[in-house]
């Protein structure tokens, strides 16, 4: 026991209030509401995500966000921890076929060698102004800044005929608090 009554979680606790949520798989389906159609509109605008994008979702559950997310067009490895769980967001989700429902611990998952993350294409001109985004461009002295971005928009024009692609990852974390 902690101070003020509360009980200390264990390990132990952990991992079986972990595995609680696969018991009731079907339950959980039904009895759960599904996620405003708004939230995904916003984490698309917010992420940059749409058609084609590669999502990992961990811990899906019976795939309700799965299928928000799939409905948006994006390619999704979605990986459960629950068997049963797996099962029904695999049956939820059979219409789309750009989405894999794995069954396993995160923790012991092997990442694919496939990115999640984004490509944005740019023409010569379009990438210096990106690069001219970043602190370190600016705060080049403007003879330095001009000899590095004159150098990469020669690399670009050359050797990629005036047109490159830059990958991005992003990061989307929510959290919110229990209690007071």
């Amino acid at each position: 026991m902690a101070a003020e009554g509360r009980r200390v979680v264990t390990q132990r606790d952990r991992e079986r209030l972990r595995s609680t949520f696969d018991q009731a798989a079907e339950l959980y389906d039904r009895a759960r509401p599904r996620y405003p159609t708004g939230l995904f509109d916003d984490l698309a605008e917010l992420a940059g995500i749409g058609p084609g994008s590669s999502v990992l979702e961990i811990g899906p559950g019976t795939g309700q966000a799965t299928v928000a997310l799939a409905e948006r067009g994006c390619r999704v490895v979605a990986v459960e921890l629950g068997a049963a769980l797996a099962a029904v967001a695999r049956r939820n989700l059979a219409r789309f076929p750009a989405v894999e429902v794995v069954t396993a611990p995160f923790e012991d998952w092997p990442l694919p060698e496939e990115p999640f993350d984004w490509e944005q294409a740019y023409t010569t001109a379009g990438y210096l102004e990106v690069l001219l985004t970043y602190p370190g461009h600016r705060a080049l002295d403007p003879a330095a800044q001009s000899g590095l971005l004159d150098c990469i928009a020669h690399l670009i024009d050359t050797g990629y005929g005036g047109r490159i692609a830059k990958r991005y990852l992003t990061e989307l974390r929510v959290a919110s608090t229990i209690g007071p």
